[in-house]
């Protein structure tokens, strides 16, 4: 029956039990209110929860962007990843399994003059994070986009100078590769005399004074490094 009729039977029973007199009445009257009232609590009580349900995912979508409220979504930082380049563009790929079943609202990529963020959002209960800082050049931040492929992100940053040859992807990576280069190429005299140390300085003072990006690469050189030495013969 629908709420409004019981409400109205109610009311109507309500002001009957205020005119009874006599006590056989009253208690009959009685028992419709409470039989009324509970059917009312009852059909509220359902209607509520018919709400609930609408207003949350009814089911999961192909790449699994709808999920129940109580399963957690982890965030992973990708820090593998591929790079090509054109005359016009920065190409990125990042791999990831099954990353064409999402939606394009889900795969959201966010551009700096020297900077890229890709996130995709709720993929096997998981959102992906890729951040690349410190572009070694800038780029064009109006007429970079990027396309979601089989099983990968392509990403395509424009130059802002066409033609620029990259040597490396970041400015970060080009000053460790710097940092390398001069141990064979000073000519400082205390690189002369004791070079492994006067390169374990300048990395110092490029770690103590170098953005997190440069940090995280300087510390996963010297522990590359570490783990070499360690493998060569006679190291025990």
């Amino acid at each position: 029956m629908d709420i409004e009729e019981l409400k109205k039977d109610l009311a109507e029973v309500d002001s009957l039990l205020q005119q009874a007199s006599r006590k056989r009445v009253k208690d009959v009257l009685s028992v419709a209110q409470h039989k009324i009232r509970t059917e009312i609590g009852s059909l509220e009580a359902k209607a509520k929860q018919g709400q609930a349900t609408a207003s949350s995912p009814a089911s999961a979508s192909p790449g699994g962007s709808s999920k129940p409220a109580s399963e957690k979504t982890y965030v992973v930082d990708l820090n593998e990843y591929a790079w090509d380049q054109s005359d016009k563009f920065l190409k990125i790929f990042a791999t990831l399994d099954g990353v064409q079943k999402l939606t394009e609202a889900d795969v959201e990529v966010k551009f700096t003059p020297t900077s890229m963020l890709l996130t995709v959002h709720n993929l096997n209960n998981k959102d992906y994070r890729l951040t690349i800082n410190n572009l070694l050049f800038p780029i064009n931040v109006e007429k970079s986009y990027h396309r979601i492929k089989s099983d990968m992100v392509a990403i395509y940053m424009k130059k802002e100078t066409e033609a620029q040859k990259w040597s490396h992807l970041t400015l970060t990576e080009k000053r460790l590769n710097d940092i390398k280069d001069a141990k064979f190429k000073t000519d400082n005299d205390d690189l002369k005399d004791d070079p492994s140390a006067g390169i374990m300085n300048m990395m110092k003072k490029m770690y103590e004074t170098g953005d997190p990006e440069m940090k995280r690469m300087i510390a996963k050189a010297w522990t590359e490094n570490q783990e070499k030495q360690w493998k060569e013969p006679g190291v025990l």
